[in-house]
């Protein structure tokens, strides 16, 4: 068997002190014409805020990041028409995957260009919320794709609480948008 054929090892990560591997998977993903995608993801999720929030509030809440390595047999070059497939794929998968952490209203908010090393990726924001420790918060959604030079794709993206929305109870110290976006980018760039 080629390293090609081989199932696709998980991305390289670097996060920051404090955020725990909680999963590494890989299943297939899809399957178009003759063309099957497998991909490998890796789940990060925020012990430091999750501890934090569980002292404070009772309940836990785990900001997360994800990045996946995708690989496609047999082996094709990324074209357009195949990037904008693998995008339109990880949007619908990345939705699910808010919902399946509890996330509600889930909606794409926007698209725009993101570099990534020499890679332009496709980056996509989501709105939603969710409910801990019985207070509503908004979350804010990302999730970015593009080529590798190996032929392989890349999915990684994220969530964290951007605001209360209602019952602020020991939330306002918490939630921290600004720095929770700005470590989000930057995990997401660091994907290898």
């Amino acid at each position: 068997m080629s390293g090609n054929d081989a199932d696709p090892p998980a991305p390289s990560v670097d996060v920051p002190d404090g955020w725990v591997e909680r999963e590494t998977t890989t299943e297939r993903v899809f399957s178009v014409s003759k063309v099957t995608v497998t991909a490998t993801t890796a789940v990060y999720d925020d012990e430091r805020l999750r501890e934090q929030v569980e002292t404070e509030t009772g309940g836990g809440f785990r900001r997360f990041v994800f990045a996946s390595r995708l690989r496609l047999r047999p082996s094709t070059k990324p074209s357009k028409p195949l990037t904008k497939l693998v995008t339109s794929r990880a949007k619908a998968g990345f939705a699910d995957r808010l919902a399946d952490r509890g996330m509600a209203d889930v909606t794409e908010r926007e698209s725009r260009r993101f570099r990534v090393g020499d890679a332009e990726a496709t980056l996509v924001g989501y709105d939603a919320s969710c409910v801990v420790a019985g207070t509503r918060l908004a979350v804010d959604g990302w999730v970015a794709v593009w080529p590798g030079d190996d032929g392989d794709y890349f999915v990684a993206g994220g969530a964290y609480p951007t605001r209360v929305l209602d019952s602020d109870d020991g939330f306002g110290g918490v939630v921290d948008p600004g720095r929770f976006r700005d470590d989000l980018f930057s995990i997401v760039r660091s994907v290898r």
